[in-house]
């Protein structure tokens, strides 16, 4: 990710989440830009297909901020490849869990997850502004 990037990105964030779930210009700023953060793009020809923003918590402790991959490069791997370069380098970093959070109604998103070894350990009512639940998920590496 470069800051030059942030136009794009932000509207990729626009078209894989509804409104009330999508990040303003200016929180999508500061989760790329915050110093404990990796963010990381996936583009092909130059044209950004998805990215990936994680943060680092603690020492040990991160947060998978926001996945997002646009729609017509969706089950080609791009997400898989964002989450396995932010997994190497949460590892290269001492970082032993990861946790996200999912919408409760995003089912194929979930199975995404449980398919990089995420598990569900909690439920977050009212996770998203206030309007929809989501489930916690964790990973050990």
């Amino acid at each position: 990710y470069r800051p030059e990037d942030l136009s794009t990105v932000h509207d990729i964030d626009r078209i894989c989440f509804p409104d009330y779930m999508a990040y303003s210009r200016a929180e999508l700023a500061f989760s790329l830009g915050h110093p404990a953060a990796i963010s990381n793009v996936a583009d092909l020809d130059g044209k950004i297909l998805g990215f990936v923003v994680g943060r680092m918590e603690s020492v040990d402790y991160a947060h998978v901020i926001t996945l997002d991959v646009i729609p017509e490069a969706r089950r080609h791997g791009v997400g898989s490849a964002l989450m396995e370069v932010l997994h190497e380098e949460f590892r290269a970093r001492g970082i032993t869990q990861v946790v996200l959070e999912v919408a409760v109604a995003n089912e194929e998103a979930q199975r995404f997850y449980a398919r990089l070894g995420y598990g569900r350990v909690g439920l977050l009512g009212h996770y998203y502004k206030a309007q929809r639940d989501a489930y916690r998920m964790s990973l050990l590496l």
